[in-house]
């Protein structure tokens, strides 16, 4: 990002803007990390075994080698797919080093008019015939090497990724940086909502043609956060385009994720219920707090809570005695209310109706410093603006400047009006068929032959799984359960923050999955996943299931051996309550605007 791009950006933003660059590309190998990876040694029932890696069964492609040279492709012509001003900037080989084995790739990178930058990784001499595209986190505008798999090196999983077997490609979906240049632009806009992800999949799939002198035979999409929004903004606009999509975590619900849900979580946690407070809350006081809710609701061999809705904490069985002068192991009655707050979400004040159905959900805490509150400990003494290092304070700046181009008065997050639902209609509205991927009718991507994985970690600090489960289910009240069952799966894995990290196991191979069930019909049930020590080696695995089931340790056998587990009946059985928006889920026509795709 430039000093150009961040002029005029008030130093707030600058200064997260520096760091945010980094996180994206952090959450960009994240993503394919959660969705394929893990270390040390395994096999596909949980079991270690030894130093090998025991793989996944897999249909069997031919390796298909290049019938053209790399540097050639710098002279395709792509103007078809982007419009005039698109072009190839470079085609040239590089290796990288995976697992000790040096991978070679013909490196394309281009522009799709007007301004998607993209790069697409072809495998010299390893390609399966399968193709990925990869999607990108927070507000995107940072371009992924997907190349760059060097944090692969402790990976057991995976192999067709692994060892170079997929064509991949990644994008900045239209904009440099988060600065306030694109959100203007009607055009970049729509390449963020959804047309760049798509026309840098049809420049991939003609790259792959002249590469290779065929098409490819399957293509996939993996993507985590806004990526997951990606993936099912394709299996919604784009249902041809994709065999199979794995979304982790999705930011399906766009505008309300980065203006409610972060939005309530800042003011929520302010001394004055504004972005001129202090913190109420801070990482000491939230550790307490988190280990108290994993003591009252942690049911797994770990302390993990396996569906956090079921627990019924109460945040004041750890208040502060009346008058204490020590309050360094308890919660002040500040300190109650303001977590109260953030686990109940916001009401309308006239009609008390659910004005969001996600929220942080019991177990999270662990990741909240940094994401709903500061990572300073309350024992300095120095109060710490509710604003400062507090990415929900962050994101919902920046994402204010997208969502509310067309209202007509912009908000900010003081004057949002959390506790008023008219301003689903004021402001959210007119951009919801734009940004969000909530449509709940999937029909045509599942006539198309489409598999669908869906999977979400229930300590989720960023996305709510709330909201996923609320989409989940409202695809099985559009098409019908069992329709629903015969292309889509979802996972919750315990104790996971977002897109990885947290307490729980989040190493776990969805690529084998959504492959096997798109190339061989095997539709997926138990998945495996793994916790791994700083080295790399696997400490534990515990299987997930499909929601709602969940695993339950046998009671004989080492708990940290997934072989010891079984599927259990759901602990929570009650479906997502009605909120002021659930009209997101009512079918609708996508927003088209600028250049329409091809």
């Amino acid at each position: 990002m430039t000093a150009i791009a961040l002029r005029g950006v008030p130093r707030h933003v600058r200064t997260f803007l520096t760091h945010f660059t980094a996180w994206l590309a952090m959450l960009f190998i994240g993503s394919l990390l959660a969705a394929c990876s893990g270390g040390g040694t395994r096999s596909d029932t949980g079991t270690t075994t030894g130093t090998t890696t025991t793989t996944p069964a897999t249909t069997t492609l031919s390796v298909v080698a290049p019938t053209t040279d790399c540097s050639k492709l710098a002279a395709i012509d792509i103007t078809d797919i982007g419009g005039a001003g698109s072009s190839i900037a470079s085609a040239t080989v590089a290796s990288v080093t995976v697992n000790g084995v040096a991978i070679s790739y013909c490196n394309v990178k281009g522009t799709l008019a007007p301004s998607n930058t993209f790069q697409v990784a072809l495998p010299v001499s390893t390609w399966t015939q399968r193709f990925a595209a990869l999607g990108c986190g927070g507000l995107c505008g940072n371009l992924s090497d997907p190349s760059a798999q060097s944090s692969f090196s402790f990976s057991y999983s995976c192999p067709l990724v692994q060892q170079g077997g997929f064509v991949t490609a990644a994008t900045d979906m239209g904009h440099s940086g988060n600065a306030s240049d694109w959100t203007t632009d009607t055009q970049k806009q729509a390449d963020f909502a959804y047309r760049g992800q798509h026309i840098t999949t049809l420049a991939a799939k003609k790259l792959i043609k002249a590469y290779y002198g065929q098409e490819q035979k399957y293509s996939y999409f993996i993507g985590c956060s806004d990526g997951g929004r990606e993936a099912l903004m394709a299996a919604q606009r784009y249902p041809n385009d994709y065999n199979g999509i794995i979304a982790g975590a999705p930011a399906a619900h766009f505008q309300v994720q980065n203006s409610v849900y972060h939005g309530w979580n800042v003011i929520s946690n302010s001394t004055t219920g504004s972005s001129a407070g202090n913190a109420i809350l801070y990482s000491d006081k939230i550790a307490i707090l988190h280990k108290a809710v994993l003591a009252s609701c942690g049911d797994t061999p770990d302390g993990l809570i396996s569906d956090p809705r079921a627990c019924q904490f109460e945040v004041a069985s750890i208040a502060c005695a009346a008058g204490a002068t020590d309050t360094s192991k308890c919660l002040t009655a500040a300190e109650v209310a303001a977590a109260g707050k953030i686990y109940g979400g916001p009401v309308d004040a006239s009609t008390s109706a659910r004005l969001q159905a996600g929220r942080p959900l019991y177990g999270s805490e662990y990741s909240w410093p940094g994401v709903e509150a500061p990572t300073t400990s309350s024992s300095t003494g120095t109060p710490v603006p509710v604003t400062s290092g507090v990415f929900s304070y962050n994101i919902v700046t920046g994402a204010y400047n997208l969502i509310f181009t067309g209202t007509p008065s912009k908000p900010n997050i003081d004057t949002f009006g959390y506790t008023d639902s008219s301003f689903y209609q004021t402001y959210l509205a007119e951009n919801h068929p734009l940004y969000d991927a909530t449509n709940p009718d999937l029909s045509a991507f599942k006539k198309a032959g489409g598999k669908l994985i869906l999977w979400h970690g229930w300590a989720d600090q960023h996305i709510s799984p709330a909201y996923t489960i609320a989409y989940y289910e409202a695809m099985q009240t559009q098409m019908g359960s069992s329709s629903v069952d015969e292309f889509s799966r979802m996972y919750l894995v315990p104790g996971v923050a977002h897109c990885g990290g947290g307490e729980g196991l989040d190493s776990i191979d969805l690529v084998s999955k959504i492959t096997g069930w798109v190339e061989q019909s095997t539709a997926p049930s138990s998945v495996m996943t793994y916790k791994l020590s700083s080295a790399g080696a696997v400490t534990s695995s515990r299987p997930v299931y499909p929601y709602p089931a969940v695993a339950k340790y046998n009671g004989t056998g080492d708990w940290h051996d997934g072989t010891n587990y079984s599927s259990d009946a759901a602990r929570y059985n009650v479906r997502t309550p009605a909120w002021a928006g659930s009209f997101l889920y009512t079918p609708y026509s996508p927003k088209v605007q600028g250049v329409a795709a091809p």
